[in-house]
């Protein structure tokens, strides 16, 4: 966060930079409000840049072995140019190198989860997957979850992608 804003200060610096020497190279025929404009522009730019390269960022920095299942696409009324192309505030990844089957068998995979977030701290979740059905279990801390059943996984309609990740990273081990 405060290299982005050190980064949006010095676009600011360099766009009135520009304005100024063009100024110069004029000899004072261009008009006054353009410097202002010029860093205002430049700082706007930058920001935005900074917002959509986050993903990629963040998505770059992941150890081998996790892979992005979700993201988290919006659009808002103050970032106008979202609605033409949504920006990714958030995204799920799973970590198959967690991925280990569960003592009940049944097609059953435990894995971790890790959900991150534009400005916010990276959560993490460990998730029981039923690969036959298709269904997720979130784990809680502390709790026991040797004889779940079918009956114990809410009703399907989890994320397919992220089912599909988890169930055949661990065939592939």
């Amino acid at each position: 966060m405060l290299w982005g804003f050190v980064a949006v200060i010095a676009a600011g610096f360099g766009g009135a930079g520009l304005a100024v020497i063009l100024n110069k190279i004029t000899r004072g025929r261009t008009p006054k409000w353009l410097t202002p404009a010029a860093a205002a522009v430049a700082m706007l730019v930058t920001a935005i840049s900074n917002e959509y390269s986050w993903f990629a960022q963040s998505q770059a920095n992941l150890k081998p072995g996790v892979v992005v299942v979700n993201t988290m696409e919006t659009s808002a009324f103050y970032r106008p140019w979202t609605y033409v192309y949504p920006m990714t505030e958030g995204f799920v990844a799973l970590d198959t190198n967690t991925l280990a089957d569960h003592p009940s068998g049944a097609g059953r995979v435990t894995g971790d989860l890790y959900l991150f977030g534009r400005w916010a701290n990276t959560e993490h979740l460990q998730v029981l997957f039923d690969c036959p059905t298709g269904r997720t279990l979130p784990m809680i801390p502390g709790e026991n979850y040797d004889t779940v059943t079918t009956e114990d996984f809410p009703d399907a309609g989890g994320d397919s992608q992220m089912i599909t990740a988890a169930c055949q990273g661990r065939e592939g081990k």
